[in-house]
């Protein structure tokens, strides 16, 4: 089946079937800042964590025509997928980091894995668009940054994102959300949360785009 295909609901039930404690379709959209941004600053070594259907990927491979590296870290199912819509539009300079939809896996196991075997900086951009919560992205920003030339970029998606407002995993249309969630952390924005925290106050970064793309200005040596 090719990547066209797949973005029928065949593609959907096989991701309903995989994952039950994660909506199958997701709100998705093009994230022109973050393109904007790594083509600005001549970036050739991106990672995505959180790739869904891979709209924005695809354009950062058209901007790279080949050159440069794409790392794609998500559940296995959309990282094949994004993988393969890249390979069908010509594009193989892609390096795939699946996790299993067990529901305390993610990201950042592939991640801890790659950190391991890696002895310096890998990446110069890290777009993080995932899970949206504490919980993972507070370490993912850690790890990243293990992984992240001086100089290199940290990007956050949807500053102001809570799961009660969003249009997929609010409580009323995703039940297990309140299984998973104090009422607390529903209404927290937790992107919010993690750049306000961890980012805002590190000294080693700098603003570049409000509320999203920092700038690594030295290593932590």
């Amino acid at each position: 089946m090719n990547a066209s295909a797949e973005t029928s609901a065949t593609f959907f039930e096989k991701r309903a079937e995989e994952n039950a404690n994660y909506p199958s379709q997701l709100v998705t959209g093009l994230s022109p800042k973050t393109i904007e941004t790594f083509a600005k600053f001549n970036c050739k070594r991106f990672a995505e964590f959180g790739v869904n259907l891979g709209i924005t990927t695809l354009e950062i491979a058209k901007h790279l025509n080949g050159n440069g590296e794409i790392y794609l870290f998500d559940y296995q199912y959309n990282v094949d997928y994004v993988a393969n819509l890249l390979k069908s539009n010509g594009f193989e300079n892609v390096h795939r980091f699946g996790s299993s939809a067990k529901l305390l896996d993610s990201y950042n196991w592939p991640l801890s894995e790659l950190l391991a075997k890696q002895s310096g900086p890998l990446f110069d951009y890290c777009f993080i668009d995932g899970a949206h919560t504490w919980n993972v992205d507070a370490l993912t920003f850690f790890l990243c940054d293990r992984l992240l030339e001086a100089g290199g970029f940290m990007d956050f998606d949807d500053y102001n994102w809570s799961l009660a407002s969003s249009q997929t995993l609010a409580p009323h249309l995703f039940p297990k959300t309140a299984e998973f969630y104090t009422d607390e952390q529903i209404k927290d924005q937790q992107v919010k949360r993690v750049v306000d925290i961890l980012v805002k106050t590190n000294p080693r970064y700098e603003e570049v785009v409000a509320d999203k793309v920092y700038r690594k200005i030295k290593s932590d040596d």
